[in-house]
């Protein structure tokens, strides 16, 4: 799982280039379209940290991040959005988020916000595995 992140974007172009930016950081990356090919990528394979638009057709990136945060406490989680005045940090934290970044983003933005992401998850982990 270590260094796994899931994309969730409807928007083909955003998630093309997500995932071009975050193999060349190094990292194992899987894209979807939507909450649902999400769930069903995360029924089969674990991720350390999830990237969401906030804005989906079917189901919105709020309401993802609350189901998500139903069964999994650990996961990082999130929000990419281009809206930021429709949604302020204090509500995104509310929704389980760990983190928002803003489109268009800067690579260094990015790059800092899923560094902290996998020091969170390992001590999440840790955590997690000392109380179990």
């Amino acid at each position: 799982m270590e260094n796994k992140i899931l994309v969730v974007d409807d928007e083909d172009y955003h998630r093309e280039v997500m995932q071009k930016l975050l193999v060349k950081l190094g990292y194992d990356v899987a894209v979807v379209e939507s909450a649902e090919a999400a769930f069903s990528h995360l029924a089969k394979e674990k991720v350390s940290i999830i990237i969401t638009d906030l804005i989906m057709l079917e189901m919105d990136g709020v309401e993802f991040c609350q189901k998500i945060r139903e069964t999994d406490d650990k996961t990082i989680v999130i929000a990419l959005t281009g809206h930021t005045d429709l949604y302020d940090a204090e509500k995104l934290k509310e929704a389980g988020f760990d983190n928002h970044l803003d489109k268009p983003f800067k690579l260094d933005v990015i790059k800092e916000a899923i560094q902290d992401g996998f020091e969170e998850f390992r001590r999440r982990t840790e955590l997690q595995d000392k109380t179990s």
